[in-house]
């Protein structure tokens, strides 16, 4: 019994110090868009939003001792919530988006191409990097437009053994590059 009881113990012990490798979600878009508005209220219709990397489930890795110690994993379907995003900062910018393709003055396609995130156990300023390429193809008239957004960060946070912590600055590269998206569009 004394032996069942140790045996516990250190079984308690391993288990609550090695490193958790839960997977990451991502928050819904808040109210963030303070860009530029469209003037004149453009018809915007977003056709859709693809996720097209090859590894829909793996968005990064955890290195240690300068080699990759484990990978950072997400259930998420990043194409919805970006669509959902996207669509919500469009609104803020005033365009309106409850079209379909033929009344719109500009047709959107968008392409998540890479989602990154690096921590380094390393650093003592920059230890989380991340990178977030978004593809963005704008139809207006006859004229098609094809522009890449790369989003990037890094931030020290502090040492865990929850993959979990990084989703703030996941939904902060995904929020950025919304952002971004539509300020530019506001130009068109």
């Amino acid at each position: 019994m004394k032996n069942l009881f140790y045996l516990l113990i250190i079984a308690l012990l391993m288990g609550g110090c090695s490193y958790k490798n839960e997977a990451l979600s991502l928050d819904s878009y808040k109210a963030e868009y303070k860009g530029p508005t469209s003037k004149d209220r453009k018809l915007i219709y977003l056709r859709w939003v693809k996720d097209v990397r090859t590894d829909k489930r793996n968005i990064g890795y955890f290195l240690q001792n300068g080699e990759k110690f484990t990978t950072f994993h997400s259930d998420v379907d990043f194409a919805d919530k970006y669509k959902e995003g996207i669509e919500y900062a469009l609104n803020l910018a005033g365009f309106k988006t409850d079209v379909n393709a033929n009344p719109a003055s500009l047709v959107m396609e968008v392409y998540i191409k890479d989602i990154e995130l690096i921590y380094n156990d390393k650093n003592f300023d920059t230890n989380l990097k991340g990178e977030i390429e978004i593809e963005v193809v704008v139809r207006k008239d006859e004229e098609t437009i094809t522009q890449n957004f790369r989003q990037k960060g890094a931030k020290y946070v502090l040492s865990s053994n929850n993959s979990k912590d990084l989703e703030p600055f996941l939904y902060t590269l995904f929020a950025d590059s919304i952002n971004d998206i539509v300020s530019r569009l506001t130009r068109f």
